[in-house]
């Protein structure tokens, strides 16, 4: 790879802190930072587990999949308040209110928060997308696409900033009335 030092080393499917610990990953990756091999560690963590991984107070980032209309792991925040940095994923394509197969809760959520007189001219993926975007304790979004046309819709809609507070404010409530709202790890 040639490089001294990787940037970010994460766990995936958000194991317990007893399996961390009892198989020794955990400890290999502190000893790595400490030798100044890994920079930082990170969780790509989920509930049950993510409030214990933060409480650990070992880890540097977060990935936690987070949207409006799966707001479950609004737990960005207690993350942030920890120091860790946080890194969303499913911002967009997971809020998207689509039809389809992959639709499902996402697209329900949607409908049961009558979000469309909050749209103001915005499509329902500007509005998912500012929605993830105004969250202050983000610290970045993962947004793919293979499609150029995509990215420069995506990188327009971002130029636009945040949601407008009380817009945000609202969109959350009509969200946590449909069922899109955070819960207690």
């Amino acid at each position: 790879m040639k490089t001294d030092y990787l940037d970010v080393v994460q766990f995936h499917a958000s194991p317990s802190q007893r399996a961390l610990e009892e198989y020794g990953a955990l400890d290999a990756l502190l000893e790595l930072r400490e030798a100044g091999k890994v920079r930082f560690i990170g969780m790509s963590g989920t509930l049950p587990h993510l409030m214990e991984h933060i409480a650990m107070g070992v880890f540097d980032v977060f990935q936690i999949p987070y949207s409006a209309v799966e707001r479950e792991h609004e737990a960005i925040t207690s993350a942030a308040r920890a120091g860790a940095g946080t890194v969303i994923r499913g911002g967009a394509a997971k809020g998207a209110p689509t039809e389809g197969k992959q639709a499902g809760l996402q697209w329900e959520r949607w409908r049961q928060a009558h979000l469309e007189d909050l749209l103001d001219g915005m499509s329902p993926m500007e509005f998912i997308l500012r929605f993830t975007f105004t969250n202050p304790d983000l610290d970045t979004t993962i947004v793919g696409t293979v499609n150029p046309a995509h990215l420069q819709t995506n990188l327009d809609i971002l130029q636009q900033g945040p949601l407008p507070p009380d817009l945000y404010e609202e969109a959350k409530r009509r969200l946590a009335a449909a069922g899109s709202a955070p819960r207690a790890g």
